[in-house]
């Protein structure tokens, strides 16, 4: 996580990062993924949003075990 936290912190374009509580490389099979947002679904948002015009929100989104979302600003 140290690295992928480095290289958010160096992007300065708008960007989001969703970290599932538990999850390694594959989001699945731990209850931050079963019980939070659907990661293809949640992908698939994104990608219609930002087909709208919407604008991005830089934060990064902490899925804990009960499924429930925090989220913070990235600077």
């Amino acid at each position: 996580m140290v690295f992928t936290d480095a290289m958010f912190k160096a992007m300065t374009a708008p960007r989001q990062l969703v970290v599932y509580h538990g999850a390694r490389h594959s989001v699945g099979g731990v209850p931050s993924a079963t019980l939070g947002p659907f990661p293809p679904t949640l992908v698939a948002d994104w990608m219609q949003a930002r087909l709208a015009g919407k604008p991005i929100v830089s934060e990064r989104w902490y899925v804990d075990g009960t499924g429930r979302i925090t989220k913070t600003p990235m600077a």
